[in-house]
């Protein structure tokens, strides 16, 4: 197994799903090394990044041995591999399983709905007047789990708010969210987290 205090190399790309474990790797404290992957350039479909990534995608992260995709994949060993950094609820901590849950809906539900909800303008009405009515519906989700919490688990930070938090605040930027609104309050909370800034520095 390889040791914590391994050297770290995130594949990274701006402005993609990349942002989210280097976020986290910023709000743990790591060093780490950045990797860019030159997508425009082709550097994603090399012989020696697709040994990485054998799809040719980023994020990747190399940690000593052991080589890990998927942004959600990373995350989740990220937060339960440095405990000290408290960005995840150990396994018999209550709050466990909302965690587990928050974090698979990232991915699994928030994700692809936003995506229609931006990239699919003019391609579908039907299927955009569905993914906008769905949006709805996740926002008055996290409006009520927001209701008397500061963050998506209560009062501590986690990288449940990462991998939702990122998303949200594209939704945010593209004026989806309601002015004053709890959503917006955590959104705007989160990303003005120094690690959130530097992480988007790019």
């Amino acid at each position: 197994m390889t040791e914590p205090d391994q050297k770290l190399t995130l594949y990274f790309h701006p402005r993609t799903r990349s942002t989210r474990p280097r976020w986290l790797l910023e709000e743990i404290g790591l060093d780490y090394r950045v990797e860019l992957v030159k997508l425009s350039e082709g550097a994603h479909k090399t012989s020696e990044y697709l040994a990485i990534h054998p799809l040719g995608r980023v994020p990747a992260l190399r940690h000593g041995d052991d080589v890990i995709f998927e942004s959600l994949g990373i995350c989740l060993y990220l937060a339960d591999r440095f405990p000290d950094a408290r960005l995840a609820p150990m396994i018999t901590d209550p709050r466990r399983a909302e965690y587990c849950q928050w974090m698979a809906f990232s991915t699994s539900t928030l994700e692809p709905v936003l995506f229609a909800v931006l990239l699919d303008k003019g391609k579908d009405p039907q299927r955009l007047t569905e993914a906008k009515r769905d949006f709805d519906a996740i926002v008055d989700l996290f409006e009520s789990t927001l209701r008397n919490r500061l963050f998506l688990l209560g009062d501590e930070f986690s990288a449940a708010d990462v991998m939702n938090g990122g998303m949200m605040a594209w939704a945010y930027k593209s004026s989806l969210l309601t002015p004053g609104s709890g959503v917006e309050q955590w959104v705007q909370r989160i990303t003005a987290r120094p690690a959130y800034q530097r992480a988007h520095a790019d």
